[in-house]
Parts: structure tokens; C-alpha cells; sequence
């Protein structure tokens, strides 16, 4: 991500929205002029707290390596909340 190896990760085929942590973005240097407005309604967590998100964000990822490397973009939601 952004020139940054990022050694873990976890894919939800099933998610219907892939989740950045406020954290993660704020380490790969990324601004707020990096994001993109999110308008819909704040995120309920299983505790029953809402977190406003901060926008999305395109990216591109790269997973796999050499020959076996496969990049696609994928639109992040970023939020700030615990991991």
C-alpha cells in the first residue's frame, strides 16, 4: 500500500465493505485530501457505539509476488476506531 509492505492482512469475501483502521491510514502518510466524502449513516458496532467514517479511499493493492503478482483497486472506508 502506497510503497508500503504491509505483511498482514485480513480478506472478507463476504464483507460488503472493505475497512480501513484510522490507524493504518494515518501510517501509510495518507491525508485527508486522499479521501473521498463518505455520505451515508454512521457504523454501528456490536457494542451499540456509532463511529462516523472518515471518507474513502482508492487504493491499489498488490497481492502475491514476481509472476504470481496480481494489483487491483479497492475502495477503503476508513474509520477511527479500535482494531
Amino acid at each position: 500500500m502506497a510503497n508500503f509492505d504491509v505483511r498482514r492482512v485480513l480478506i472478507d469475501p463476504g464483507s460488503s465493505v472493505d475497512i480501513m483502521y484510522a490507524r493504518t491510514f494515518e501510517s501509510l502518510q495518507l491525508t485527508e485530501r486522499n479521501l473521498t466524502p463518505y455520505m451515508g449513516s454512521d457504523l454501528q458496532g456490536f457494542n451499540g457505539t456509532t463511529t462516523k467514517p472518515w471518507g474513502f479511499v482508492d487504493l491499489i493493492v498488490t497481492v502475491g509476488a514476481n509472476e504470481t503478482a496480481k494489483s487491483i483497486k479497492v475502495q477503503f472506508l476508513v474509520v477511527d476506531c479500535p482494531s
